[in-house]
C-alpha cells in the first residue's frame, strides 16, 4: 500500500502527473517537435534539418539546390536542398517550380513537401526550382564580390602590378543579372607592360531548373599591348545546366553576336576599324570542394571573320579559400588568346597568348 505523507513528497506528485498530463495532452512526436519561439515569434525565419537540428534566421533564398540561410550567430551558411526537413516562413515567398509556373504565396514546408496555402496544392520539393522572400529588399537581391591582387618590386627591377576583379550578381525567382570587371596593370622601370580591361555582362531568363535563355550578352575590351583599342561584342543565346548540384554546378551558353573592333595601330593603308559577325560559346563551372575552398573555371571563345582575330578566347581559373564570411585569399590564372592578331604600323605581329598568374585578397557582399 502507497502512503503519501509531507508537503515535498505531494508537491513531486502534482509536478509529475502536470508534466504527464500536458506530455499526453500534447502528444508530441520527438520528430514533429518544434521550438516554442518558432511558434510565438514571426520575426525570424525556422530551418530544420534533416539531422533534426533548428535554425533561426532570415532564408535569404533557394537556388542551384542550395539554400543560403543568415544567421545572427553562425552568420551566411550555405545548405544542400536535401538537407533541408522543414521551413517556417515569416513572409510570403516566391517559388518557381519546373513546370515554369511562377507562385507568390504564404508557403509551408515539411517532410519534402511545399504546402502553397491560398490553394492548398501541395508539391514535392524535388519540383521547386527556386524560392526568394516577395517582400525582399532590392539591395538583399544583390551579390557583389571584389578581389585584389598588388605585386611591388624595387632594386634593380622596379616592378608594379596588380589584377583587379569585380563581380555583381542580381537574381529572382526567375531571372539572373550577371556583371563582370577584369583588369590587369604592369609598369616595368617606369614603362608599362601590361594593360588590360574587361567588362562584361548578361541577363538570363530561365524557362525551368535547367534551361534559359540569355536575352543580352555584351563586353567590352581593350588591350593596346594585343593591338586592340576598343572592342565591342554584342550578342544573345541559350543555356543550359548540364549539374546543378549543391556542390558541383556547370552550364554553357551559346548564341550568335556581332563584334566590333578598333585597332590601336595598323599597317598604311589598312582599316583601323573592322566588324564581324561571330559565334560566342561560353561555360562556366562551380566546385565547392569543401566547406571553405572553392574553385571556378569560366571560359569564353568567340568566332568571328580572320581580319577580326578568326578565334578569340579568355579563360579564368581560380581557386578560392574563405578566411572569413567576408574575406578569402585566391590564386588566380588568366589566359587570353587571339588566333589571328593585328598587325602593328611597324609590321610587327603581337603574341597570340597572354598569361597573367594572381595571388591576392578577395571580398564577398
Amino acid at each position: 500500500m502507497l502512503r503519501l505523507s509531507g508537503p515535498r513528497t505531494w508537491l513531486c506528485l502534482l509536478a509529475t502527473l502536470g508534466i504527464g498530463s500536458t506530455l499526453w495532452a500534447e502528444d508530441v512526436d520527438p520528430e514533429d517537435w518544434i521550438p516554442p519561439a518558432a511558434r510565438e515569434n514571426p520575426k525570424y525565419d525556422w530551418m530544420q534539418l534533416t539531422s533534426g537540428e533548428w535554425l533561426k534566421g532570415e532564408f535569404s533564398h533557394m537556388y542551384e539546390d542550395s539554400v543560403v540561410f543568415d544567421s545572427d550567430i553562425l552568420g551566411e551558411l550555405t545548405i544542400g536542398w536535401g538537407g533541408v526537413k522543414r521551413v517556417r516562413f515569416r513572409n510570403p515567398m516566391g517559388v518557381r517550380l519546373d513546370d515554369r509556373t511562377v507562385h507568390y504565396d504564404t508557403i509551408r514546408m515539411l517532410d519534402g513537401d511545399i504546402t502553397l496555402e491560398s490553394s492548398e496544392e501541395t508539391v514535392p520539393k524535388s519540383q521547386v526550382v527556386s524560392i526568394t522572400p516577395v517582400y525582399k529588399t532590392e539591395w538583399s537581391r544583390w551579390k557583389l564580390e571584389g578581389k585584389v591582387a598588388f605585386d611591388f618590386q624595387s632594386g634593380n627591377t622596379d616592378e608594379t602590378r596588380y589584377t583587379t576583379t569585380l563581380s555583381a550578381t542580381r537574381r529572382t525567382v526567375s531571372t539572373r543579372f550577371n556583371g563582370d570587371y577584369i583588369g590587369n596593370y604592369t609598369k616595368t622601370d617606369g614603362d608599362e607592360t601590361a594593360n588590360n580591361h574587361r567588362a562584361s555582362s548578361n541577363f538570363d531568363y530561365f524557362f525551368d531548373e535547367r534551361l534559359f535563355i540569355r536575352a543580352i550578352d555584351a563586353e567590352y575590351y581593350r588591350d593596346r599591348f594585343q593591338n586592340i583599342n576598343t572592342q565591342v561584342t554584342v550578342g544573345a543565346g541559350v543555356g543550359y545546366k548540364f549539374i546543378d548540384t549543391s556542390k558541383l554546378d556547370w552550364e554553357i551558353q551559346f548564341g550568335p553576336a556581332y563584334q566590333y573592333t578598333e585597332f590601336a595601330q595598323v599597317p598604311a593603308g589598312s582599316d583601323r576599324t573592322v566588324s564581324s559577325p561571330a559565334i560566342v560559346l561560353s561555360s562556366t563551372l562551380g566546385w565547392d570542394i569543401t566547406a571553405d575552398l572553392d574553385y571556378t573555371l569560366n571560359y569564353q571563345g568567340t568566332l568571328t571573320n580572320r581580319e577580326s582575330g578568326l578565334y578569340s578566347q579568355h579563360i579564368v581559373s581560380s581557386l578560392d579559400y574563405e578566411l572569413t564570411s567576408v574575406f578569402d585569399v585566391f590564386l588566380m590564372l588568366q589566359l587570353d588568346r587571339v588566333e589571328e592578331p593585328q598587325q602593328r604600323a611597324d609590321g610587327s605581329t603581337p603574341r597570340k597568348n597572354d598569361l597573367t598568374v594572381s595571388v591576392g585578397l578577395g571580398i564577398d557582399i
